[in-house]
């Protein structure tokens, strides 16, 4: 579980996030809508870590490992796909071969894992992206504009690995806008961003 409590972020005076407190449980899938500018990747910045609250506080139940694909993912564009990931994995050193092969075949890659990466569309580095969040079984996974460019069979694929996630019992947070209304179900609650402020639906 994550805890925020009283989260503001300010850069240079501006306020970002204002006084955010909230809770994320294992085995959801969190969405955050607004328009550009609200804050969305701040926050998933923050609840991943990668900067700190202006004031606030932010508790985790327990170490977790995080899964991020934050704004547009960048890989090495003249080297293929699964050698991108087998350079990223031998980072941590926490992941096999096989496991990067079946994250391959989740984000429905794995028959283009040999293609260097400038060859790639749009939709193909997005899977890509998402393949580096998931490969090694993180904890918590943070993605950020996920489904742009999917073509619909690449979107139900996708929705169908988050589902697959959930059930593993990951906190799945999406920032991501232009949804149709029918794929909305997935989510078990609903972030609206607005000026720095945030209100949840429930899904």
């Amino acid at each position: 579980m994550i805890h925020l409590m009283n989260v503001s972020k300010r850069i240079k005076k501006k306020v970002i996030l204002q006084d955010i407190t909230m809770k994320f449980e294992s085995g959801n899938i969190y969405l955050l809508k607004g328009h550009n500018g609200s804050g969305k990747t701040m926050f998933l910045r923050l609840i991943g870590g990668l900067i700190k609250p202006s004031s606030g506080t932010i508790k985790y139940s327990k170490p977790l490992d995080i899964g991020v694909m934050i704004e547009n993912p960048e890989f090495l564009e003249n080297q293929s796909g699964l050698y991108n990931l087998n350079y990223l994995a031998s980072i941590k050193n926490k992941t096999s071969q096989e496991q990067i092969k079946a994250s391959l075949k989740q984000v429905n890659l794995f028959q283009d894992r040999n293609i260097i990466v400038k060859e790639y569309s749009l939709g193909m580095k997005q899977r890509l992206g998402l393949c580096q969040a998931i490969m090694e079984d993180q904890e918590l996974i943070l993605l950020d504009e996920p489904f742009n460019a999917l073509d619909e069979e690449n979107l139900n694929q996708t929705i169908d690995t988050l589902k697959k996630l959930k059930m593993e019992g990951k906190i799945i947070v999406i920032a991501a806008h232009g949804l149709d209304q029918d794929k909305l179900h997935i989510f078990d609650e609903i972030l609206h961003f607005n000026n720095g402020k945030v209100s949840l639906w429930k899904s």
